[in-house]
């Protein structure tokens, strides 16, 4: 019984991750709560895995208990290290369950089909054109006239804000964030595929590069070229033309387009609004970590203590909720010692996926995996540099799905899950 409920619980998690995470909540915790309590029996067949990853990250979450006791509102950072830090549970769950290769794809298959129900559902909301400031006021940038009676939550669903597509995300950065596991997945199946599938592979990397354009979001752009580059430059299959060629079209389009070309160009744009608040930001996070320099503020401590940094323009606006870079917002509110702990946690993890790919001999599958997470994980540091992709839980969720299938992935094959240990779907 309990078998069908989890292997029935993995496929539901691995579809609606990339499309609601309200639902993802829904079957997740459950899971999680059913694998805790019921210990005795599911332990003993689903026993944890635990790494280097897991343990730097506990080492990640002592400095950050540490940092939220002294900061300015312990109560709002424990409250925040709730609600962000423990979603490492998804991986830990992952690793334990995910025991054979068989469901490892299966659950790639199901997660890559959902993430391109997004993508597709993305480019609907930019071909239907309802534009709004914000879905919580009347205005709107354009609403076509055969849409005007419709009901506000339905517009509301195929609206975009300022002209950025946020599929079923809540904000178009979230979206595009979320997409680049995927885009790097599909490029990663791609170089090891056969002739029609490769024809597949194509059609969904075209389909997701377009959904990340429309949401013009100009970090996950960058990341999105850096992955597909390094996987050609590091990959022998004879398939790497293709990504070239995609990846020129992608090109044509920014140079044909104005509006992506214009959001292009003011990436290098020192005197861009969005430019300038970013580096104002950082400034002030680093003001704020030299006044707490081990510890930081504590966790949310940004949206405490940020008014006393802003200027009268941006004050208007409320407080910063963080200061757009994984880095800087984790100096400031974890300290040096927290920002310390958190790359020695990715570092680590980086570290045992790339052994696992280096002990591959004669397993493309097995290899295209692995490096489709790497890169995935390469492209989720890249989108750090400008975003605070940490504060955003359906971003950490996406990240600790794709890195727990490849911990999995690596600690079966090499050993460090017995042989005998149950799966799921047996």
């Amino acid at each position: 019984m309990l078998d069908k409920i989890f292997a029935a619980g993995l496929d539901l998690l691995a579809f609606v991750l990339p499309i609601s995470i309200a639902v993802t909540n829904i079957v997740f915790f459950p899971l999680l709560a059913l694998w805790f309590f019921g210990a005795r029996w599911t332990f003993a067949r689903w026993k944890p895995t635990w790494g280097w990853p897991e343990r730097f990250f506990l080492v990640f979450l002592s400095v950050s208990l540490v940092s939220a006791a002294l900061s300015l509102d312990p109560r709002h950072s424990f409250r925040e290290i709730y609600k962000k830090d423990f979603y490492i549970l998804i991986a830990v769950l992952l690793a334990a369950f995910v025991r054979r290769r068989e469901l490892n794809a299966c659950l790639i298959k199901i997660f890559m089909a959902g993430a391109l129900l997004t993508s597709i559902f993305g480019l609907v909301q930019y071909a239907v054109g309802v534009n709004v400031a914000d879905k919580a006021d009347n205005f709107f940038f354009y609403l076509p006239a055969r849409l005007a009676h419709w009901p506000r939550p339905l517009l509301n669903s195929l609206a975009m804000v300022n002209g950025r597509v946020l599929g079923t995300r809540g904000h178009p950065l979230a979206y595009a964030e979320c997409l680049l596991f995927n885009w790097a997945m599909a490029i990663g199946l791609l170089l090891i595929s056969r002739k029609r599938e490769a024809i597949g592979w194509i059609l969904y990397l075209i389909l997701t590069g377009a959904a990340l354009l429309v949401s013009q979001s100009r970090g996950p752009w960058i990341a999105a070229a850096v992955i597909a580059f390094l996987a050609m430059l590091t990959s022998s299959s004879k398939r790497g033309w293709m990504i070239f060629i995609l990846c020129g079209a992608f090109v044509a389009v920014f140079a044909a387009v104005p509006v992506f070309r214009d959001r292009a160009v003011s990436i290098l744009d020192r005197s861009h609004h969005s430019n300038v608040e970013r580096v104002h930001m950082w400034h002030a996070g680093l003001q704020m970590w030299k006044s707490h320099p081990w510890f930081g503020i504590g966790a949310g401590g940004v949206k405490v203590a940020s008014s006393a940094y802003q200027t009268a323009d941006e004050k208007i606006w409320g407080a910063w909720g963080h200061l757009h870079s994984v880095y800087v917002n984790l100096l400031a509110e974890r300290g040096a010692l927290g920002l310390l702990a958190f790359l020695l946690f990715i570092s680590s993890l980086v570290w045992e996926l790339r052994q696992a790919l280096r002990a591959t001999q004669k397993d493309p599958w097995r290899s295209a995996v692995l490096q489709a997470a790497l890169l995935g994980i390469l492209g989720f540091m890249i989108g750090g540099l400008t975003e605070t992709v940490y504060n955003t839980a359906v971003v950490m969720m996406t990240f600790y799905f794709v890195a727990g299938l490849a911990l999995a992935l690596a600690r079966h094959e090499s050993g460090l899950i017995p042989s005998d240990a149950h799966d799921p779907k047996e």
